[in-house]
């Protein structure tokens, strides 16, 4: 089966994925009590070997991030990726916390708090659009520069990797944040499937 999407599929996931968003982005305005912004969802398909490039891309390669991955697993599994700037993060843990000056641990407290509702929120919300279930796993988080954020340890079971990318953006609080939703091979094709049935659902 092969793994590229058609224009149909990719139109479906995109409209799955404003769902979800617009579900993550409210939950994230009540944590925090403020107005937040989601981007519109790039969703892209490239060799695994690429995806450092894809992210680095994305991000200021002099600053230091926040990494925070979250694995999840059903008949669509993958990995969620948040990553935050260390500008961002003390921000977050000021704005969060109350604190002028926060702690690491209270900004690393908070990365995690904002990351277990975005991550769970977005997927979760996707496979209900889906009719699917997923488990997930424990975090993990590193604090890194930004050129140790993919290693090859993340890629080495993947060939084709599906990237679902999007920024978080709370700018009165100078609060923003790249997510991205990773998927490979198999899932690439338990996912197609899942989209095509619920295409057919609604369309017929």
């Amino acid at each position: 089966m092969n793994l590229e999407f058609n224009e149909d599929q990719i139109d479906a996931l995109r409209e799955f994925m404003n769902v979800s968003i617009g579900a993550a982005t409210a939950s994230l305005a009540n944590l925090l009590d403020a107005f937040g912004t989601m981007h519109i969802p790039k969703i892209e398909i490239c060799d695994s070997s690429e995806l450092s490039q894809k992210i680095e891309s994305t991000i200021n390669l002099e600053s230091m991030y926040y990494a925070t991955k979250q694995l999840f697993t059903g008949k669509f599994g993958g990995e969620c990726m948040f990553i935050i700037s260390e500008e961002s993060a003390r921000n977050l843990g000021k704005h969060l916390y109350k604190a002028t000056t926060p702690s690491r641990d209270d900004i690393s407290d908070a990365v995690i708090e904002l990351t277990n509702i975005l991550t769970s929120t977005i997927v979760s919300r996707l496979t209900q659009e889906l009719d699917t279930q997923v488990q997930f796993f424990v975090p993990s988080s590193q604090f890194i520069d930004a050129h140790s954020i993919v290693n090859s340890e993340d890629v080495a079971d993947y060939s084709k990797i599906i990237i679902i990318s999007t920024i978080l953006d709370f700018k009165d609080q100078k609060i923003n944040g790249n997510i991205y939703i990773l998927t490979k091979d198999e899932a690439i094709k338990s996912l197609k499937v899942l989209i095509d049935k619920k295409i057919e659902e609604i369309y017929g």
